[in-house]
């Protein structure tokens, strides 16, 4: 090497052979990994379905579904089975019978996961006869609200619309006293003292995970917005043995839900008398034998499906032997709540 003035020439050989050797071990360690990832039992494996999937997803939709079709057939589809379950509800409302003369629709959805079923009310109403639409959704979840935000709800935005507005914001639906400035705008402006107005809170599949429960959220339903009810829920069974009872709670802390969430028919009417409704409207509607064993059903498919390419449905396969229990046992019921505000005193 030739002599720089002012370097000591052995610093400057230590040097070089340290270049070479740095490189030399990076190029042998680069060289096992590339080795391990492409060798010969590995290059023509099935990973490369993960190039093959298409993003974004078309849909995430996420309830348990209804997995019966209006001719009694068994639905094979996830998506559908959703869909199929919010139109259930909304038809148990009313909401799907067209009306002679247009009228306004206000909805506050209390847990709308990624939005899939935002963007399918904003269909439903697109295709009636509302001439105004109000909706507000609510997702406790910041990365379901970043993807329900995202939502091309603007699509089914009619020019005959006097109003059409959807909101969709971050906040824990089960406690309204937390809720921050623009959401309670939002949700007032959902009230309205028009006769024409059909104003609706819907809690599709979600508030049996409402801590610490869903008196709040119903009192507030009732009293703060004078807006009618429809959910679908779970409710506990009439003849639970004690031991069940028991199981059902541990059930409910691994689900993260409140050690009460889970309360029979009887209960649940008696809170939404509590909360402002009237008993004598509300109406519950059991639907457990187009759930519960539908969605075991189509969790098993999914594991089988998904085992070629080396993947599980992991925690949804625990999940889908509790609900064929739930299924077989009736330890839990599957309801859809329907509680119409009070009429106005004339």
């Amino acid at each position: 090497m030739a002599h720089v003035p002012g370097l000591n020439p052995d610093f400057c050989n230590g040097l070089l052979l340290g270049v070479i050797g740095g490189f030399s071990l990076f190029a042998f360690f680069t060289l096992i990994i590339v080795t391990r990832s492409f060798r010969q039992n590995d290059i023509y494996d099935v990973d490369h379905w993960k190039l093959n999937v298409k993003v974004p997803f078309t849909t995430t939709w996420m309830n348990m579904g209804y997995w019966t079709t209006d001719n009694g057939s068994p639905v094979k589809d996830l998506e559908q089975a959703c869909r199929n379950l919010l139109h259930e509800v909304l038809s148990e409302a009313g909401i799907l019978r067209n009306s002679s003369s247009p009228k306004k629709l206000a909805i506050l959805d209390l847990g709308i996961g990624c939005g899939d079923q935002s963007l399918e009310l904003a269909r439903v109403v697109s295709q009636g006869n509302w001439d105004e639409y109000r909706y507000v959704g609510l997702t406790l979840n910041r990365s379901q609200h970043r993807l329900a935000a995202r939502q091309p709800f603007h699509q089914h935005g009619k020019s005959s619309h006097a109003h059409y507005s959807v909101d969709v914001f971050q906040a824990d639906a089960a406690r309204p006293q937390s809720w921050g400035a623009d959401i309670l705008a939002a949700v007032g402006a959902l009230r309205s003292d028009a006769e024409s107005e059909e104003r609706w809170v819907l809690g599709l599949d979600s508030l049996y995970h409402f801590s610490p429960s869903r008196r709040p959220i119903l009192t507030y339903a009732a009293a703060e917005l004078d807006a009618s009810f429809m959910a679908f829920d779970l409710v506990l069974g009439e003849n639970v043995s004690f031991r069940q009872r028991i199981v059902v709670k541990l059930i409910s802390c691994a689900m993260k839900c409140p050690v009460g969430a889970f309360v029979t028919e009887a209960v649940y009417r008696a809170q939404l008398k509590g909360a402002g409704y009237d008993d004598r409207q509300i109406r519950v509607r059991d639907v457990t034998d187009h759930v519960f064993s539908g969605l075991a059903a189509y969790i098993e498919r999914q594991e089988q499906a998904l085992k070629p390419f080396g993947l599980s449905v992991g925690k949804y396969k625990v999940a889908g032997r509790l609900f064929a229990w739930f299924a077989q046992s009736k330890v839990l019921r599957a309801v859809i709540v329907i509680a119409p505000r009070r009429e106005k005193a004339t």
